[in-house]
């Protein structure tokens, strides 16, 4: 991070705190089998998902060689009457992130969703999965225009913690997330525990990639303990460096 300290995290939904896969398969399959459409696999879901409900289903459409717009807009429709079936079926947590979002709050640091889900859908997951936690603000897609990578809701989050966005961090499982940390002036991390490969998150370039969410408490540790020693190394005789250090 250099110089600059993060005191706001932007955490992205789906793939990043929720694995939401399965049950986003087994509602988009409904909608597709009530068009007549075959169903498409888990897999495909994974490299699908990210960019709304609108794009997933023009690229199933597209793979099933009947994209249309008229259509697509019918399985969006349908898909708000299909994934509250199921939407809370098998969704849960990653591991690691029931730690990690302990350790933010306890340290102060500001948190915040935004996702490109729809954003009733992103409040009411939060609201049921993760409503022990203290997020600035919880936001998902209202109109096509504002969708990750634009940064406009990114920005407005910065505002709603009264943070610079240099003073942040977005973290996301897609290159989409990178993209829009970079658009906004934020540090953009990488993880690869979601719906994208490894592959895909270093050709975005972002300035970490990490593994687990453990890393990024060490992470923040790390920086932590560096931001300590720029602050006292220059006032502390060097004995006593050494045993601050130590």
């Amino acid at each position: 991070m250099g110089s600059r300290k993060i005191k706001g995290v932007i955490f992205d939904l789906d793939g990043t705190l929720l694995d939401t896969l399965d049950d986003i398969t087994i509602a988009g399959n409904s909608v597709l089998a009530k068009l007549g459409i075959e169903g498409i696999s888990k897999d495909l879901y994974r490299s699908f998902v990210g960019e709304g409900t609108a794009e997933l289903f023009r690229k199933i459409l597209s793979y099933r060689n009947s994209l249309d717009e008229d259509k697509v807009k019918l399985c969006v429709k349908l898909m708000r009457e299909e994934y509250p079936k199921v939407y809370l079926n098998n969704t849960k947590p990653y591991d690691g992130i029931v730690e990690l979002l302990d350790y933010l709050q306890n340290k102060g640091i500001r948190m915040a969703v935004l996702s490109n889900k729809n954003h009733e859908f992103t409040q009411k997951l939060v609201s049921q999965l993760l409503g022990k936690w203290n997020f600035s603000e919880v936001l998902g897609v209202k109109n096509d225009e504002d969708r990750k990578p634009n940064p406009k809701l990114a920005i407005e989050i910065s505002r709603k913690m009264s943070l610079e966005p240099e003073e942040i961090c977005f973290i996301g499982d897609s290159p989409t997330d990178i993209e829009t940390a970079k658009n906004a002036g934020m540090l953009s991390i990488g993880v690869t525990w979601g719906f994208r490969s490894l592959e895909e998150i270093q050709k975005s370039l972002p300035d970490y990639i990490f593994n687990s969410p453990r890393e990024i408490i060490e992470f923040f540790e790390k920086e932590s303990r560096d931001e300590y020693l720029r602050e006292n190394i220059s006032f502390l005789p060097k004995e006593d460096f050494f045993n601050r250090i130590s």
